[in-house]
């Protein structure tokens, strides 16, 4: 898969993404949310989480959705209402529609995978944010696969080279997207935002080994560190999701992050089964599970 994070392009500088709470009593909402928490078919479910992995700008993506859609009646309505939620609503909502699904039978969930990967290779680009997505879906489709909790014998910084080289492998990964969505070509002649933000989550590793260069990423290399982080005694992957977290919030304009950088930095937390730290779930609304 292609990872070229020119494919993402950059909304806002660092830190501006704006993420006030949608009003969900504004009617037009209300209405869109209701119709959302009436879905109860596996196939509703399906459709309404592939469709927020869809970029509607992309004709491709969008023939792609409406193919694995066919049959489902409404199935217009459902894509209409997926694209009317808020920035704040998408990611909460994606990973309940997939945390229903986690029950159910193998094959409908490997067919849902299966499509996903096809909508986001639709039109022969894969970004990092599309990996990630695609990843965090195979991983709340299947439950937890994450280590089960232990404590931790050491602090971030200590963790042993063949760990911390992972981290830092993973790290280089996350900052195609974080503070924010990075351009292939900066013209601004300061230091790209990303690069700072991964020259300061790696700091503590730094003159233990050679750090992994950030470009051009072998996505089955990420996911093999994403395992070896997934390992790690359950205290510390907090530590390293907050560690992620403050970079990102030290290089920002304010305490609110850039959308994608927000949505990554959340995606990881599921795969690591880790807390979102306080000041990112705030840039969301959750999902209310016993209303659904």
């Amino acid at each position: 898969m292609s990872s070229d994070p020119s494919t993402v392009p950059r909304a806002a500088p660092a830190g501006l993404g704006q993420a006030p709470p949608a009003d969900a009593a504004e009617p037009g909402l209300h209405a869109t949310i209701a119709r959302l928490r009436a879905l109860r078919e596996p196939a509703q479910w399906q459709a309404a989480a592939l469709a927020l992995m869809l970029a509607p700008e992309s004709r491709r993506k969008r023939a792609v959705w409406f193919d694995e859609s066919r049959g489902l009646p409404d199935a217009g309505r459902v894509l209409d209402d997926v694209r009317a939620l808020p920035q704040a609503y998408r990611l909460p909502w994606f990973e309940t529609l997939a945390r229903q699904l986690a029950p159910g039978p193998v094959e409908p969930r490997h067919r849902l995978i299966g499509a996903a990967r096809r909508l986001m290779s639709a039109d022969g680009v894969v970004s990092p944010m599309d990996q990630l997505r695609w990843v965090a879906l195979r991983h709340l489709l299947a439950g937890s696969a994450v280590a089960a909790p232990a404590a931790a014998s050491t602090e971030l910084a200590e963790i042993d080279d063949a760990s911390a080289l992972k981290v830092c492998l993973f790290s280089a990964f996350l900052s195609q997207v974080v503070p924010l969505p990075e351009l292939t070509l900066d013209l601004s002649g300061k230091e790209p935002a990303n690069l700072a933000w991964f020259e300061r989550v790696v700091e503590p590793w730094r003159e233990r080994f050679a750090l992994p260069p950030r470009e051009r990423h072998d996505i089955d290399a990420t996911l093999r560190a994403l395992r070896v982080l997934q390992a790690m005694p359950w205290m510390l992957r907090p530590v390293l999701v907050r560690h992620w977290f403050g970079a990102a919030q030290a290089l920002s304009d304010g305490p609110v992050l850039h959308p994608v950088a927000a949505d990554a930095l959340r995606l990881s937390c599921g795969l690591l089964d880790s807390p979102v730290p306080p000041d990112l779930r705030s840039q969301y609304i959750e999902v209310e599970p016993e209303r659904l």
